[in-house]
């Protein structure tokens, strides 16, 4: 019997000691887009009067103004304070529900915007991510179920690790621009203006949406028809809308997607899919996140679907913004493409890297430019570098937003690939760097600790390389 409380004690008192550990670190992510879940949270369980609360992942933060939400919905008589709880694909939809569930009332009214990936629709839970979105902020962790809360404590040393690591190295991760959190206001609405589509090619070609490939895992399911019948116990109602989506990016049936989801799950669908598979000039930096004024359009669309749903059927007064144009790609890396095949990309002024010249083939260093002639390079062919044989150097433009899969399998002296993004993180697919396992990746020292922490609301593509990574 005494062995087994000094077990339990133990047990208790290594969680304990190492939460005190990293107490004892210096805060990191508190001006970080992490740092928003806590604000998120508080709102949500500080309100008073009805509630309105989104859940999703990132298309809920980029997709929907809250204050313009309330004001057309109280135009019609319907009061409620809007509670944006979407954020980051790499903590999990499941962790939202978790954390939200105990904050709903008789009155509430909770909309699910999941996103249509498979991780989405999962009981997947990033404990890492969710410790950094919890730093300084022990009470979400008390919120979460019993299992996250097991996984959140096995996480804990690769989390302090790596914190220790990265206030050890004196540079501490990036939180400006979109990704921070003085993108929110204090209502927890983005208001960080993003004026058009920054992707090179209009969508993420490294995230395709594929509707026939996208699963909804069984316990994910009970999960959340769970969720449904406890909210409708308090009095609170649960409908189902729908992440808006890239036109570009997308393939598959959606009808067949909408009677999955319909069949699926233990509430009212109140979105026709359809308008929320928008044209790539509503988007902004990736397939599900919106620029402002396609967050002003969706949050319309929204505002319209909750009207008809509660029998109001008047047309709202609101004007359509205009959709505008795409952002100037970057710019920066020169040269005059002599060594370098292209072909033009559509009906537009980007062209792509399909192969090189005889002459290119025998370069030991190839310097792809951001334009070649009028036209700016936009995208490489997995095929472009076959029979570089000689190649040793490598430097990518920073308007190429993607490397292709398998872009340097045929590339067996290449020791170095220098990336010359400085707005953005360069993109990657799983398979991007197959046949480069020793490879040097060098990029801006400024752009550094996106590619070592993560830039975004995915997982960090680039973590399995940092050993390889250098600033220059």
């Amino acid at each position: 019997m005494k062995n087994k409380l000094s077990a339990v004690l133990l047990a208790l008192l290594i969680p304990a000691v190492l939460i005190v550990s990293g107490l004892r670190l210096p805060k990191i992510y508190q001006d970080s887009y992490y740092a928003e879940l806590a604000p998120m949270t508080k709102r949500l369980y500080e309100t008073e009067g009805k509630k309105l609360v989104l859940i999703g992942g990132s298309g809920v933060a980029f997709g929907v103004d809250g204050g313009l939400l309330e004001r057309l919905l109280k135009e019609k008589g319907f009061d409620y304070t809007v509670c944006p709880y979407g954020l980051y694909a790499a903590v999990g939809t499941s962790a939202m529900l978790d954390l939200s569930q105990n904050a709903l009332r008789e009155g509430d009214i909770v909309v699910f915007m999941f996103e249509p990936a498979s991780d989405a629709l999962s009981e997947y839970f990033g404990a890492t991510a969710f410790l950094k979105c919890a730093e300084g902020h022990p009470d979400l962790i008390a919120k979460l179920g019993s299992g996250k809360l097991r996984n959140v404590i096995g996480n804990l040393i690769p989390y302090l690790q790596e914190k220790y690591g990265v206030v050890q190295s004196g540079v501490l991760p990036r939180a400006d621009g979109v990704y921070a959190k003085a993108a929110f206001d204090d209502d927890c609405t983005m208001v960080y203006d993003r004026p058009g589509n920054r992707m090179a090619l209009g969508y993420d070609t490294a995230s395709p949406i594929d509707l026939d490939a996208v699963t909804v895992d069984p316990d994910f399911a009970s999960r959340v028809n769970s969720y449904c019948a406890s909210a409708r116990k308090k009095g609170a109602e649960v409908y189902m809308s729908f992440a808006p989506m890239d036109r570009s990016a997308v393939s598959g049936s959606l009808r067949d997607h909408f009677d999955m989801m319909n069949r699926t799950f233990d509430c009212t669908v109140i979105s026709d899919p359809r308008r929320l598979v928008m044209d790539s000039g509503w988007f902004y930096d990736s397939n599900f996140h919106l620029n402002s004024a396609g967050q002003t359009l969706r949050t319309c669309y929204l505002a319209e679907d909750l009207l008809a749903q509660f029998g109001c059927y008047e047309a709202l007064d609101y004007e359509i913004p205009l959709m505008p144009d795409p952002m100037p790609a970057e710019s920066g890396l020169k040269g005059d493409g002599a060594d370098l095949v292209t072909e033009p990309i559509g009906d537009t002024d980007l062209i792509r890297i399909t192969g090189l010249t005889p002459e290119g083939l025998e370069k030991q260093t190839i310097v792809i430019p951001d334009t070649i002639g009028s036209r700016t390079v936009a995208d490489i062919s997995p095929e472009a570098f076959k029979g570089a044989d000689r190649l040793e150097e490598l430097h990518i433009p920073g308007t190429v937003a993607v490397l292709p899969d398998c872009m340097l399998l045929n590339c067996p002296d290449l020791k170095r690939l220098v990336l010359t993004h400085t707005a953005a993180p360069c993109g990657l697919t799983e398979h991007s760097l197959d046949g480069a396992d020793d490879i040097q990746i060098l990029v801006p020292a400024a752009a550094y600790p996106w590619y070592r922490d993560g830039y975004g609301c995915e997982e960090n593509p680039w973590r399995g390389r940092i050993g390889q990574i250098y600033a220059y």
